[in-house]
């Protein structure tokens, strides 16, 4: 099945846009004509294209809100639950979503399903939109034939995700606010007020003190030309970070630093402990092996030192260690979660420890986002 874009005229005259899948154009013009619409336009979508030429440009232009993810999560485990079968429960959802580049992949995955394959082998060829958290739930969802559970639970993910998301987000927006107004108040006096000034002190005919000077010298750079000069090493110094930042000892560095600072570090530190406190509980309360929920989970949490955690960690448990002693040397986990994971181990119930620890951790980073 392709997929075509097209815009056509309903009954009413209006003209419409939309996309649809078929096996080739002259079967999405008959399918559109049974709709009642008349073509105006069809041609057949440039999105695997675009992800081909402009790779940076497509993250944005083709992004998809893990809100709307969460979404078609909760609305699949309903209709799935209320006993429609899977790939008409997939037309529907199809019909209901506004967002292009979701509506094409489920009609993808759609397609896949008819075709014979499982949802979880469907979604995998989606990465960029469905983690490997999806997949490995799915497939223990089709195991065990708790399908509607399990989709429930990744909507849930999605949601606990989001609001530790929009937490952060929250915290940042005052800083960020304040600095963009200081920052306008400087540019402002050291382009408008400063060269007035400069004007009184040229009369006077006095030596100035050196920062007096050095004002003056910054606010005759950015009203002449001389501004290129520090547009030009922002620019480069932007490029060079860029770089760094994109290596593997970059990222490491930048990282440790992260942490290292007072009250960004401690924020840090619990948002990537709760992300993976929460992914890591879901998996293992799907039934999901340990292993299996450990290697999935480290490419979730979005920190390149913890992955690497994680990875040594799983090495660790396949050696015979346990959960707690395979963390224990990690710059991340703090004795409180490791005495309550040591605890469910002991208890030998890990999975519910496990989200306990998520819960208090969501509670300490709302805590330290309200001060």
């Amino acid at each position: 099945m392709a997929i075509y874009r097209y815009t056509a005229y309903n009954s009413r005259g209006k003209l419409e846009k939309g996309i649809i899948d078929a096996p080739g154009q002259m079967q999405a013009r008959n399918i559109l004509k049974q709709r009642g619409l008349y073509v105006k336009t069809l041609s057949a979508d440039q999105e695997k294209r675009d992800r081909e030429l402009l790779p940076f440009l497509s993250k944005l232009i083709y992004r998809v809100p893990r809100r709307d993810v969460g979404l078609f999560a909760r609305q699949l485990g309903t209709l799935l639950d209320a006993g429609l079968p899977l790939d008409r429960s997939l037309t529907s959802i199809i019909e209901q979503t506004e967002n292009v580049t979701l509506k094409k992949t489920i009609i993808e995955i759609k397609s896949s399903v008819v075709e014979g394959r499982t949802l979880s082998e469907s979604i995998r060829k989606h990465p960029n939109i469905f983690p490997p958290v999806y997949s490995n739930l799915i497939s223990v969802g089709e195991a065990t034939g708790s399908y509607e559970q399990t989709l429930m639970r990744l909507a849930d993910l999605e949601e606990s995700n989001q609001q530790l998301k929009n937490k952060v987000t929250t915290a940042m927006f005052y800083p960020v606010i304040m600095l963009v107004f200081l920052g306008s108040i400087m540019v402002f006096l050291l382009a408008v007020v400063i060269p007035r000034i400069q004007m009184l002190f040229a009369q006077l005919g006095q030596d100035l003190p050196f920062i007096t000077r050095a004002v003056i010298f910054v606010s005759t750079v950015l009203t002449t030309k001389l501004v290129i000069i520090p547009v030009v090493l922002t620019f480069l110094i932007y490029f060079l970070f860029d770089r760094f930042r994109n290596t593997k000892e970059g990222r490491v560095k930048i990282e440790k630093f992260l942490l290292s600072i007072p009250v960004i570090g401690y924020l840090m530190r619990k948002i990537v402990l709760a992300r993976f406190a929460r992914n890591l509980g879901v998996m293992l309360k799907s039934g999901v092996s340990l292993i299996v929920s450990l290697q999935v989970v480290s490419k979730v949490v979005d920190h390149f030192v913890f992955e690497k955690e994680i990875e040594e960690a799983i090495e660790k448990i396949k050696q015979g260690s346990r959960i707690t002693d395979s963390f224990r040397e990690s710059i991340l986990m703090t004795p409180m979660i490791l005495g309550m994971i040591s605890a469910g181990e002991a208890s030998d119930r890990v999975p519910e420890m496990v989200e306990k620890v998520a819960d208090v951790l969501e509670d300490d980073v709302d805590a330290t986002v309200q001060k």
